[in-house]
């Protein structure tokens, strides 16, 4: 029995150390997110200058061509965006379950017994959390299949292929699945 109990906790473990590394790739992915955020904006507002200034002095006419390739991909710069803040939610959902820092109903949770929590973590871990990562692992890996296999690229002009993000989707529900057996493992302990 104890060695069981040994090996669930070294796996709880393990499953806590990825976790902690896609956390600190959602906390990269907010970074890069606000950097080209603010690049695309920066772009945005300073275009008409650029173009203006290309004007007044011809030996600048590049700008121009740069301002058409931005013209053509504009659409990815902000695609882009919504990917990094789809993976930053998603990578950063399991860490977030494992330091406790997730929404949860506290109105009766902060009023029970410490034994009564256990309970409720249990409870919600087993008939909740883990069948519900399932059944959306279960459906988003399909779409993920469908767009990789078609090479589906967005409608928006200039923007990008679609299956890197809908990959997000079942990684991260499957991440937060893993984090749940890790939680489990450990409110079973206590």
């Amino acid at each position: 029995m104890n060695g069981t109990i040994q090996t669930l906790l070294k796996l709880s473990r393990g499953i806590d150390a990825v976790n902690y590394r896609f956390g600190i790739v959602a906390n990269y992915l907010v970074l890069f997110a606000a950097l080209l955020s603010a690049a695309n904006a920066g772009f945005r507002y300073g275009i008409n200058a650029l173009i203006e200034l290309s004007r007044e002095f011809h030996f600048l006419s590049g700008i121009q061509v740069l301002v058409r390739w931005y013209g053509n991909n504009s659409n990815s710069f902000l695609e882009g965006q919504w990917y990094m803040f789809a993976a930053m939610v998603l990578f950063g959902a399991a860490w977030t379950l494992k330091v406790n820092e997730h929404v949860r109903v506290d109105l009766v949770y902060g009023m029970v017994s410490d034994r009564a929590r256990i309970v409720i973590d249990l409870i919600g871990g087993v008939l909740f959390l883990m069948p519900m990562c399932i059944v959306l692992m279960y459906f988003t890996w399909p779409w993920f299949l469908g767009a990789f296999k078609s090479g589906e690229v967005s409608t928006n002009a200039g923007g990008l292929v679609r299956w890197p993000v809908l990959l997000v989707l079942p990684v991260g529900f499957g991440l937060v699945a893993l984090q749940g057996v890790s939680e489990i493992i450990n409110v079973s302990r206590r």
